[in-house]
């Protein structure tokens, strides 16, 4: 369909809803993966003056992947690989893992699956389960400065509330429910199992020795 030309007129001939009318007819010439970058789009659309400039598409949509979606065209012919993250979709996801699946997350911001859990796991060091506050017995012993055996034996026997995880190989606690008890045991001093005199950095004052002469020999007795 020709467009008018509005060069030097005050509309724009490229408007948000005709680029997506051209992107839609464009995705049905292009056999194949859909191009993902302005260069591969602004090499097949030499000469074709009904499809949109890059500028326009980057302009409307800052990226050729977002501006193919917007246009309806399925997530499976458009490559997101190099597709950069934009902060409300880092919001989103932070908001929504740990409440939501991330096969859900990915589906609702137009990712994949592993894209969505590289980025949480890489970038901010968590896990969809793990943003959900549960603490591992090892972060609960980092947290409060306790001994990890300690808490997996209380977690064992009941004495701090916590469900194991035979997956993941690990255990998962809400801080909702550290009783009064579960918290003196997380806070109690940390024992010592030191069998041996203290160093005092001197081994014969260390062991209570010290050496005498015995008949013309320097031998070593206790004090």
């Amino acid at each position: 369909m020709p467009f008018p030309n509005f060069i030097g007129g005050h509309k724009r001939l490229w408007t948000r809803e005709r680029v997506l009318t051209a992107l839609a007819e464009a995705a049905k010439e292009i056999k194949g993966p859909l191009p993902s970058s302005d260069r591969a789009w602004n090499r097949i659309k030499k000469d074709r003056f009904d499809w949109p400039t890059s500028v326009r598409i980057l302009g409307y949509f800052h990226g050729m992947a977002r501006g193919w979606l917007a246009a309806g065209i399925p997530m499976r012919r458009v490559s997101l690989k190099n597709l950069a993250w934009t902060p409300k979709e880092d919001a989103y996801l932070l908001d929504k893992a740990g409440i939501l699946t991330l096969k859900v997350i990915a589906a609702r911001l137009g990712r994949s699956y592993p894209a969505a859990r590289t980025r949480l796991n890489k970038n901010y060091g968590i896990s969809s389960r793990g943003n959900q506050g549960y603490f591992s017995a090892s972060e609960l012993a980092k947290e409060y400065n306790c001994s990890c055996h300690r808490i997996r034996q209380a977690l064992a026997d009941g004495k701090i509330k916590g469900r194991y995880d035979r997956l993941r190989n690990r255990w998962q606690v809400d801080p909702k429910d550290l009783t009064p008890e579960a918290m003196e045991i997380l806070t109690r001093p940390k024992r010592t199992h030191k069998n041996c005199p203290t160093d005092l950095g001197d081994y014969y004052k260390r062991y209570g020795l010290r050496r005498t002469v015995i008949e013309g020999k320097t031998v070593i007795v206790a004090k």
